[in-house]
This record gives structure tokens, C-alpha cells and sequence, in this order.
């Protein structure tokens, strides 16, 4: 009897090894701590075009664009060359959907440093030796759209590029139109 006992506690053993063997390839998963996964990251020998060319452990022969790649052009110039040359394609986008957009975009990556109404008076603004400008006051209210993308997309002073951040380039003008209802806002 007692080896009947072990031999059907090794059986049933044994099958519930098996069937918790299978159980991932027909189910989903179940991740407690989904936060991570579900990233956008770049393997090591990965080549991914939106994040540039320094992306993955392989580098690209010299002189070569990845397909879908589009180098911006003015991220090593002025902000004044930029700005002559950059046309702002959505300037007269200012519907409430598009602001919305925009809006959305500043509240997540630029009112920290520049505050929610463009004043310079960000949550972090007062910890920084160099505080970020106004958006709202001269000589910045002459600034045209090309210089507000140009800074966003390649970063001035000690502010960085916001590019790996706000990757669409409809979302960067939806920003730089955001700017620009604060700016008449401010005017008020």
C-alpha cells in the first residue's frame, strides 16, 4: 500500500510538472510588474532608424541612412540659421484638438522646467543655478515657430533634445503652437 502511495504521489508529481510545462504556450503570461516589458528598448545587435544612429552595439557603414531615417539637418547650427530656414507646417492648426495635442506634450516634458503658463516657474525651475526662460516675455515672443522646433528638437544651452522624447514631428509643432496661445494668454 505504502508504494502504491509513493507511486501516485510521483505520478501526480510528474503530471502537474507537465501540464505547468505547457500552461505558457497557449495563455498569455501574467505579469505582476508589467511597467518594464513593454518598453521601446533596442537589443544589442538591434538597428531601430527613429532612435538614430547610436542605437544599437553595431555601427552602420560611414555614409549611410538607415531606410525611413530623415537626419535633421540644423541639429549642429544657430538657432538663428534654423530659424530662418524652418517653416512651420501646422501654423495655422490652432484647433482645439491640435492645442490639445500640444498641450498634452508641454505638460509632460516642459512645464516642469518652464512652468504651466511658460513663466520659467517650473516644479524644478527653482533647484537649477540657471533657471529656464520665460517663453512669455521679449526678446522670446519674437522668436518664430522654427526657432521654438529647432530648440525642441536639438536642445540649446543646458537644455537637451527633446527629440527621443517627443519623437512625431507633428507633436513638436503641436507644442510650438501650445507656446504660442500661452504667449496671447500672457498678453491679457
Amino acid at each position: 500500500m505504502k508504494l502504491l502511495n509513493k507511486n501516485l504521489t510521483a505520478i501526480s508529481l510528474l503530471a502537474l510538472f507537465l501540464v505547468a510545462c505547457n500552461a505558457g504556450k497557449d495563455q498569455t503570461n501574467i505579469e505582476i510588474f508589467d511597467d518594464h516589458f513593454d518598453q521601446i528598448s533596442v537589443k544589442a545587435q538591434d538597428w531601430d532608424p527613429k532612435l538614430g544612429m547610436d542605437a544599437g552595439m553595431r555601427i552602420p557603414p560611414e555614409g549611410t541612412v538607415p531606410k525611413g531615417f530623415k537626419p535633421y539637418k540644423y541639429r549642429f547650427q544657430p538657432p538663428e540659421v534654423a530659424e530662418k530656414a524652418i517653416k512651420n507646417p501646422y501654423a495655422d492648426d490652432f484647433s482645439p484638438a491640435f492645442i490639445e495635442r500640444g498641450k498634452n506634450r508641454y505638460d509632460i516634458y516642459c512645464a516642469v522646467c518652464h512652468g504651466t503658463g511658460g513663466a520659467g516657474d517650473g516644479t524644478v525651475a527653482e533647484k537649477f543655478l540657471l533657471k529656464p526662460p520665460s517663453l512669455i516675455v521679449d526678446p522670446i515672443l519674437g522668436f518664430n515657430d522654427g526657432r521654438f522646433f529647432h530648440t525642441i528638437t536639438a536642445g540649446k544651452g543646458v537644455m537637451g533634445a527633446y527629440d527621443k522624447q517627443i519623437r512625431d514631428l507633428k507633436d513638436r509643432w503641436a507644442v510650438v503652437n501650445y507656446i504660442r496661445t500661452l504667449q496671447k494668454k500672457s498678453k491679457k
